[in-house]
């Protein structure tokens, strides 16, 4: 009988994450302090490690809280850290210098090589040419299947799942489920995520209260309203957006009040604000930019402070291609857009993508240019964009850094990150996994009336009317904006 009771003592340690009988949570204290004397293991809080585990010839060997080792686990030669909350299961083999991350399963059987035999001369026994530590390196958040086999000097990034029985040579990027002998990628994770019902519904369900509550929004915001040109164009796109019109005069007054604000000037509310206001509304300015015949383009474009300030370069560029655009779509007028692509396809970084300088690593400024300049330019006039894979590498960089920024932040990431898909899928699916983040974090932050906590909560026409179209450009890129019921007609189109 005594037996039968000790067989079943021992499933706590083969299922560690079990929880402990008071015997052997005070074994494990004995056995913990065992191992730290004589094996100078580190360990945290709420560690588990079975005395049938085998634990032999230790380097250095750190273990974070809650880490749980399975019976008949072989751990040998270790130079080895675990972060929190990872498990070793039973059979596994864990050799070498390894370096795991936290939130990390190793199944059953599975193998960690972070050493490997020298072999390369043939005159000579391989066991007398030593042995070589490359390490291996695992992220937090992995899953390593039954039986696979992770060979010396392979890197595996966060949220991967490796199958099992597969044999792993080659680093593995993140969100990766790797299979097969040897492994390959065979699917991105976050692939899925667009198409969930999840995403879908929430789409469906903002672009509801969006139309239902759209006219409120612009009606409480009617102090703007003055001399001020950007507030009523801010007003006529959001109702466009509805296929209406701003609820606060009919639309031939508004209109009328919109030709009146023309100017031919260099200026974004006079060019982008007022041409694209009319433009939502069905209507064209009353005359062309003239005083566009009047600038050397390439002179002017060398004028603008591009290596300081990207930003600046890019908006009056935006506004120079914007006013070129008016002028031939819609008084047939010959623009000099040769000059125009030719001095910004000689200026680009090939090696960025972008304009302008990044300042300590970071590429606010050029970003935000790109998608100014671009916006104007090659995206309004459906000219590819150089560079499109340098240009999604920097603004995936970029965007780490800014992962809740604020509406003009996030546009200025998911302009570029679009307009490049429309001729390249280069990391696509990590862009769309960003894009999947930003719905949510957008559609949790609207209240009735549609103010946003992503900027202090208050109302305001351009607010409104960029955050609506930021939600439209995020929705496109993942291939939902049908979902939505309504689409940017004014300066945030794509």
């Amino acid at each position: 009988m005594r037996d039968f009771e000790e067989y079943f003592e021992k499933e706590n340690y083969f299922l560690p994450w079990n929880a402990l009988t008071e015997a052997q949570r005070e074994e494990q204290r004995q056995w913990q302090a065992g191992l730290k004397a004589r094996l100078g293991l580190v360990m945290g809080e709420n560690c588990v490690i079975s005395p049938e585990a085998h634990i032999y010839e230790v380097e250095r060997t750190v273990f974070g809280s809650g880490v749980k080792i399975g019976s008949h686990a072989l751990m040998r030669r270790l130079n080895i850290s675990i972060g929190d909350n990872c498990t070793v299961n039973s059979y596994a083999v864990l050799h070498g210098r390894i370096s795991i991350g936290s939130d990390v399963s190793i199944a059953p059987g599975a193998k960690l090589f972070g050493e490997n035999h020298n072999f390369s001369r043939i005159d000579v026994s391989f066991k007398r040419q030593g042995c070589e530590r490359k390490g291996i390196t695992v992220g937090d958040d992995v899953w390593i299947g039954a039986d696979a086999i992770i060979v010396d000097g392979v890197t595996v990034g966060n949220h991967v799942v490796i199958a099992a029985g597969a044999v792993v040579t080659k680093d593995v990027p993140s969100f990766a489920l790797v299979g097969g002998n040897p492994a390959r990628v065979l699917r991105d994770r976050r692939a899925a995520l667009k198409d969930s019902p999840e995403i879908e519904g929430l789409i469906s369900d903002f672009g509801k209260r969006a139309k239902n509550e759209w006219r409120t929004a612009v009606e409480s915001c009617k102090a703007e309203l003055g001399e001020a040109v950007r507030p009523w164009c801010d007003a006529a796109e959001i109702a466009a957006m509805f296929g209406e019109t701003p609820p606060f005069m009919s639309r031939e007054d508004y209109i009328d009040k919109l030709h009146s604000m023309e100017r031919d000037e260099h200026s974004y509310e006079r060019v982008l604000s007022v041409g694209y206001a009319l433009k939502a509304m069905g209507e064209s300015l009353n005359s062309p930019f003239e005083y566009v015949n009047k600038l050397d383009i390439s002179e002017y474009l060398s004028s603008l402070p591009w290596k300081e300030d990207a930003w600046n370069g890019g908006h009056n560029a935006d506004i120079l291609a914007t006013a070129m655009y008016f002028n031939r779509t819609q008084f047939g007028l010959k623009i000099p857009e040769n000059e125009l692509f030719g001095w910004l396809g000689r200026n680009i970084v090939p090696q960025t993508g972008v304009w302008g300088m990044d300042k300590d690593g970071d590429f606010l400024l050029p970003v935000n240019g790109w998608y100014r300049a671009v916006r104007g330019s090659y995206g309004q006039f459906g000219v590819p964009v150089p560079y499109a894979e340098k240009t999604v590498d920097t603004v995936l960089a970029h965007k780490e850094r800014y992962p809740r920024g604020n509406a003009c932040y996030t546009l200025d990431i998911i302009y570029p990150l679009w307009l490049c898909s429309r001729q390249t899928s280069y990391r696509i699916t990590e862009g769309q996994a960003w894009a999947i983040e930003q719905l949510k974090r957008i559609a949790e932050s609207w209240r009735p009336g549609f103010s946003f906590e992503l900027e202090g909560g208050e109302v305001s026409l351009q607010g409104t009317e960029m955050w609506f179209s930021i939600f439209y450009n995020l929705c496109k890129y993942i291939g939902k904006e049908r979902l939505l019921g309504y689409e940017p007609k004014g300066v945030h189109l794509t």
